[in-house]
């Protein structure tokens, strides 16, 4: 039992993260914000957020493109 249990927290932790869209959707994303000249004092790591949230809400939950990049720009860059 011990040896079953040790194997499941192995493979768990050893796990790569799934997404819902394609990597080279996030990439789009990312670098499409990244050279928009409005969000230059943005960081990085809030841009992927920004995406990431975008993509989710889009993909996943079947919402409008612009309510969601509205919504998660709101979340991610204020």
């Amino acid at each position: 039992m011990k040896v079953i249990l040790v194997i499941s927290i192995i493979i768990f932790s050893y796990s790569s993260t799934a997404y819902s869209y394609p990597e080279s959707q996030m990439n789009d994303c990312v670098s499409s914000a990244l050279s928009n000249p409005a969000t230059k004092s943005i960081s990085t790591i809030a841009i992927t957020n920004y995406c990431d949230c975008a993509l989710k809400a889009i993909i996943d939950e079947n919402k409008d493109i612009k309510e969601s990049g509205y919504e998660c720009a709101q979340k991610n860059f204020n």
